[in-house]
This record gives structure tokens, sequence and C-alpha cells, in this order.
């Protein structure tokens, strides 16, 4: 069972690795990044984060939507995540569970503005985190559990491309 689905570019590191564990009590990570599943080096490091104790998973976008389709993975309570918008709809095109998408750490980049507390966007990401809207899921805003949360609907509504 899919707990929550998080939007941070730097994917796994030791803040979402063990703020997130105490609050959802994953048993298992799923990190959903193209180009971090063809990276060895990286999938090395990505593991150096994940706590003692929790099942790590790096797939391609196709590759994640079948392993979270995996029955195993049904009893497990899992935690994806992704580096953006745009894969995150392409994951849930995949897949039939409906889970809160949690955007939370997107870092400044040229062409992007601030968007929320350590979320900075462009248009682009804008378009995607709207169809997700669109689509019936439920984004939320937060960077870390001892953060309160808001509704990305509200801080959409006073940004401006």
């Amino acid at each position: 069972m899919i707990l929550k689905i998080r939007i941070d570019d730097r994917l796994l590191h030791g803040q979402v690795a063990y703020s997130w564990k105490s609050a959802l009590g994953y048993d298992a990570i799923v990190i959903v990044s193209d180009s971090a599943a063809k990276d060895e080096m990286r999938k090395t490091a990505l593991k150096l984060c994940c706590p003692d104790g929790v099942k790590l998973a790096t797939r391609t976008v196709e590759a994640g939507a079948e392993l979270l389709k995996n029955p195993k993975l049904k009893s497990m309570k899992v935690f994806v995540i992704a580096p953006d918008p745009e894969t995150v709809c392409r994951l849930v095109e995949l897949i039939e569970e409906k889970p809160v998408i949690n955007v939370g750490g997107m870092q400044m980049h040229e062409g992007k503005k601030m968007f929320s507390k350590a979320v900075y966007v462009d248009g682009k990401d804008v378009e995607y985190m709207d169809r997700l809207v669109e689509m019936g899921y439920k984004l939320e805003i937060q960077e870390v559990p001892a953060t309160s949360v808001s509704e990305y609907q509200t801080i959409r509504k006073n940004w401006r491309d």
C-alpha cells in the first residue's frame, strides 16, 4: 500500500529518510527516477541514506509502476519518492492507488520561481501539478512532517508564472 508519494528533487536524504519514517512508519521506499535508476553510483549513495530495516528500490517509471503493482508490496507500507511532478504524472497513469502527493523539495534552478518554502517551480511543473489535481489527487506542500501542511490549490491561486 502506498502511504504517500513525495516530490523531492534530491530524492532520498537524511531529512526525508528519518523524519518521514517516524511520521509514516513505512517498510519500504520506492524511488521512481529514470536517471537515478540508470546510475549505479547514485543508487549506491541512495542506499546509504536508507534507514536500517527499510527495503529500498530505485526504478524507472515503468519498472517502478510494475513493482508498485506487485502483490507483495500491497501488504507493505510504501513511501514513493520522485524527483519532479512530470515523473509523478507518468507514474500515477500506470498505477491504481491514489495516495496523497506531498510536494516537499524542489530546489532553485534557472527559470524557476519560489512557489513556497523549499519549492521552486516553472510553468511546466505547475502544469503537471494542475494535471494531478485534475486527475483527482490531493497535493499538499510540506517540507517535513514537523512543518505545517499547505494545500496546493490555496498556494496555486496566488502563484503567477
